[in-house]
């Protein structure tokens, strides 16, 4: 399944990139989360609660961050079990700053699904993952401007 996407945040482009490889504005910003410890250098692991139409459950994941060019690139793998299935991906996060106070994060990610969850349609699937990710950048957004405001 391929996605991608752009989100603008009205901020500098090195307070975006600092936000969103934090791993504690990621912690509090990524929807079902329940744990997310340090695993290693620029690595994760994580559960997390996602529910696709009917099926629901809990999923185990490993995150790796790589390919990091500050503040500009980077890229993100995950691989994630649990009972309902699997999920294994990679997504290339691009950020340009529009002007000072401007930043247009562009992403694309492809991602593997298999086990129960693969069976509800890569239509539903895709719709899902994009009102999630969707909610991710609205969070950090809002984890942005708090920064902004020094809180």
């Amino acid at each position: 399944m391929k996605l991608d996407g752009v989100y603008t945040f009205h901020a500098p482009r090195q307070l975006v990139w600092e936000t969103v490889l934090d791993p504690e504005a990621l912690r509090r910003c990524i929807p079902g989360l329940e744990t997310f410890e340090p695993a290693g250098q620029d690595e994760y692991a994580a559960t997390m609660k996602i529910g696709v139409g009917s099926i629901k459950g809990s999923y185990s994941a490993k995150i790796r961050i790589f390919d990091l060019r500050e503040p500009e690139h980077y890229k993100l793998s995950v691989e994630a079990k649990g009972t309902p299935g699997f999920v294994r991906g990679e997504g290339s996060f691009n950020l340009r700053a529009d002007d000072a106070e401007t930043t247009t994060l562009r992403w694309e990610a492809d991602a593997q699904i298999g086990g129960a969850v693969a069976a509800v349609g890569q239509r539903m699937l895709g719709g899902v993952a994009k009102m999630t990710i969707g909610q991710l950048w609205v969070a950090l957004d809002a984890q942005v401007k708090a920064r902004q405001a020094g809180g």
